[in-house]
């Protein structure tokens, strides 16, 4: 049985960052930060990015305020607790809201979310300081928040969703769990299915139907595979041909509940490719393996870097540059989010992280390669959620 979303647990992680950046309060305006603030997944703010839409407000006190239209309060009301909300009406006829000589706008005024979240702020501060995501706002919003509180007021919150969302919750840690579990079976399966004769699009499709197979729950498969010579990920897949011999590089996963997935899987169409592609494979495995016998609470991420870089110039696999090896993960809208293993990144894996160590590689001419695996760093070690494969054959 899964576990529920505790509210309180990811208000006080918001609440815990509010505190040590000064602030009275924060706004969030893209999905996945209005998500994890509050539970609610908008379909505006995910599916067409129409900032403004929905808005949330956590209060250094915890108190968590939710605006959105009426049209979508339903859905809004079903999936949050311990949460206000405030609707706005839109351009849509909704008899549950209908009032007799009311006039309906051709579109509504998405700045006035932000004039209804100012009641969720505190009122008895002459001068609040509030946290914004600079990135997620229309420059007219910023304009009525700069003109509200002055721009002086207003901070980033990039680095307090960082710092919040580093260490998760049981509910998210089992929701992660759960996304990589279906994404390597969604990879096995497909990896087994594909035959010398078939195309990239076909790839791609037959990724998309198994991934989305597993759950109802599942909300989004992405796609980031690579064939043969193309190293470039295809939003429109092409249709060239897959030879025997071909590596193939399996890269994304299913989002499970609105938290990623993002494994990928190696491997070599039809039993055989060259031996200097078998060679490369094996150096990416070594540097893999030493990030996962040395991963652990206490140990900085840039000395995993390091680590698996020292490993590869050791076998004699020189000129192998990456910015980073792996990442955190879970519900930003870009599978990639910070902290990052990289090279200048000292802080230390803690306990309730849940990362990627990744080892890609790519190039036209020896093909495309990645060992990418999703793990929780324990109170003692780490606990693989997916084992990749130390062979490019099945």
């Amino acid at each position: 049985m899964a576990i529920e979303r505790d509210q309180k647990a990811i208000v006080n992680r918001i609440t815990e960052q509010l505190e040590k950046e000064n602030l009275d309060a924060a706004l969030f305006t893209s999905g996945d930060a209005v998500f994890y603030a509050t539970g609610f997944a908008s379909r505006d703010l995910y599916s067409s990015g129409n900032i403004g839409s929905a808005v949330a407000v956590v209060t250094k006190e915890g108190k968590t305020g939710l605006v959105v239209s009426e049209f979508a309060r339903k859905t809004a009301e079903m999936a949050v607790k311990e949460v206000e909300i405030i609707s706005y009406p839109t351009w849509i006829y909704i008899a549950d809201y209908a009032v007799e000589g009311m006039e309906k706008e051709v579109q509504p005024d998405l700045n006035k979310t932000y004039k209804l979240a100012l009641q969720f702020l505190p009122e008895q501060k002459k001068e609040i300081r509030l946290g914004v995501q600079f990135s997620r706002l229309t420059h007219t919003a910023w304009q009525f928040l700069a003109d509200t509180f002055g721009e002086k007021n207003l901070v980033d919150v990039k680095n307090l969703l960082t710092e919040a969302r580093a260490i998760k919750t049981p509910w998210e840690i089992d929701l992660l769990r759960t996304a990589a579990h279906y994404s390597e079976l969604t990879m096995n399966k497909v990896a087994k299915e594909i035959v010398p004769g078939m195309t990239e699009a076909d790839v791609i499709n037959l990724f998309n139907v198994t991934g989305f197979s597993w759950s109802s729950d599942i909300i989004s498969v992405s796609n980031a595979h690579t064939i043969g010579s193309n190293f470039t990920p295809s939003f429109i897949a092409p249709h060239t041909r897959i030879d025997r011999g071909d590596i193939i590089r399996l890269d994304g996963g299913p989002n499970y509940k609105g938290y990623n997935s993002d494994l990928a899987r190696t491997f070599a169409v039809g039993g055989a490719t060259y031996k200097n592609r078998e060679e490369l494979y094996a150096h990416l495995w070594a540097g893999y393996e030493f990030a996962i016998n040395n991963i652990g609470p206490g140990v900085k991420m840039s000395e995993i870097f390091n680590g698996i870089h020292d490993v590869l110039k050791k076998r004699g696999f020189t000129g192998y540059i990456r910015g980073h090896q792996g990442h955190s993960l879970g519900c930003d809208l870009y599978a990639e989010e910070y902290p990052f293993i990289a090279p200048d990144e000292h802080r230390v894996f803690e306990p309730g992280m849940v990362l990627n160590i990744e080892l890609p590689y790519y190039s036209s001419k020896n093909q495309t390669y990645n060992i990418e695996d999703t793990f929780l760093v324990t109170e003692t070690g780490i606990e693989l959620f997916t084992k990749a494969s130390p062979s490019l054959y099945l």
